[in-house]
């Protein structure tokens, strides 16, 4: 069976014609527009490997999805045979399901708590259903990984009311990626999953960090929503709820500007004031500007603790793993994190750090526990649930 496999992020779509037999990607693509106004960077592989990119006249997932079909046809690739979606908030489902009318209005439902990844989902979707009408179309959820925590971990400490009658818990999420990466470290570290302790951090336009232990995730850093945890690109992350209240009653803020801010505008674009770009944040620290550096400072403090937490939750760390577009590619920020953590166990080597591509083991020799570099592969867990999915029915 051949598998369409979309992966709507905020400002991008990702997007690979996967053979289920033996995962295989028949063709790639992806549709870039952090950043831009009214053109977008799109890159198609075929089956003959030869990669073309430029830049098209539009900004959107429909067109996205729309462009990539067209070009699948035109490389005559095979026909397709099941789609699958990466949903971010899944809420109550703990599994991936068939896309129903029924489906389609829950996920709808859950748009308000992932305001920048739930809408894109469901305009892919609705694109992928008009060009691909007679095939199945599965949604994969970010937060299925997360479905292990136990109430410690997932349960705020407020009213009974709010979580019982409400429904409010925290969720996680980039629960795929931090579930490919579990299986990649224990194959990296020649040891069996279920022995292994992990602290995985997904560092990209998103950042979550989790707690691994024999496989199961027993705590992660992003909540109720994705804006919950680590400092990212655009969002805040976790802030005292109070300046909420406070912007809203002495500053005239409404809550969707709260929203705004603290989703759109936050994080390394609010603190640098000049880009949420992890790689110009840190070509402009390097000639001196402040707010770039100050960027830098806090979020490599904040995952730094984040880290230490976490480590203290799985009562000790096996291995410590950077994926994702920021932990994979910026070796600066490895390091600047890894600052400090000798105290865990974690020796980075920087040497290795500098000079190794993902996959690689970059911690010292005698190092305790080992430091990973891993290159998430959502696809491939997407691919694994859609084909547990189509099993069943």
């Amino acid at each position: 069976m051949h598998v369409l496999l979309l992966n709507a992020g905020s400002s991008s779509l990702k997007a690979a014609l996967t053979n289920s037999a033996d995962g295989q990607v028949v063709a790639r693509g992806l549709a870039d527009w952090a950043g831009a106004k009214e053109k977008a960077r799109y890159q198609f592989a075929g089956p003959d490997g030869k990669e073309r990119a430029e830049d098209v006249p539009w900004t959107g997932h429909a067109q996205a999805v729309e462009r990539f079909v067209a070009d699948l046809a035109s490389a005559h690739c095979a026909a397709v045979e099941a789609v699958g979606h990466r949903v971010v908030h899944g809420g109550e489902f703990t599994s991936s399901v068939l896309i129903t009318p029924e489906i389609r209005e829950r996920i709808a439902a859950l748009a308000e708590l992932a305001p920048l990844h739930n809408p894109p989902s469901l305009e892919a979707l609705a694109a992928a259903e008009r060009h691909l009408p007679t095939v199945p179309h599965v949604a994969v959820f970010d937060t299925t990984f997360h479905a292990t925590m136990p109430p410690e971990a997932y349960t705020y400490p407020i009213p009974t009311k709010w979580t019982r009658d409400w429904g409010i818990r925290r969720y996680g999420f980039h629960g795929l990626s931090h579930a490919y990466c579990t299986r990649r470290a224990a194959k990296m570290l020649g040891r069996p999953v279920d022995a292994l302790r992990l602290v995985i951090c997904h560092l990209g336009h998103g950042c979550s960090a989790a707690a691994v232990r024999g496989g199961k995730c027993v705590d992660t850093t992003m909540g109720f929503t994705p804006l919950e945890g680590l400092m990212m690109a655009t969002r805040s992350g976790s802030i005292d709820p109070s300046i909420v209240v406070h912007v809203q009653r002495r500053c005239g803020l409404s809550g969707p500007d709260v929203e705004t801010a603290l989703n759109r505008e936050s994080g390394l674009l609010g603190v640098s004031g000049i880009s949420a770009d992890m790689r110009e944040i840190l070509a402009a620290a390097k000639e001196g500007h402040e707010g770039a550096q100050l960027a830098i400072g806090i979020y490599a403090h904040r995952v730094r603790q984040t880290i230490g937490a976490l480590t203290a939750t799985l009562s000790g760390i096996d291995a410590l793993v950077f994926t994702a577009g920021v932990g994979e590619h910026a070796v600066e920020i490895r390091e600047t994190i890894c600052a400090g953590l000798e105290c865990l166990g974690l020796e980075l080597d920087s040497k290795v750090n500098t000079s190794r591509s993902p996959d690689a083991d970059v911690a010292r020799d005698g190092s305790r526990g080992r430091i990973l570099v891993i290159a998430t592969r959502e696809d491939v867990t997407m691919l694994r649930e859609m084909i547990e999915v189509l099993t069943k029915n």
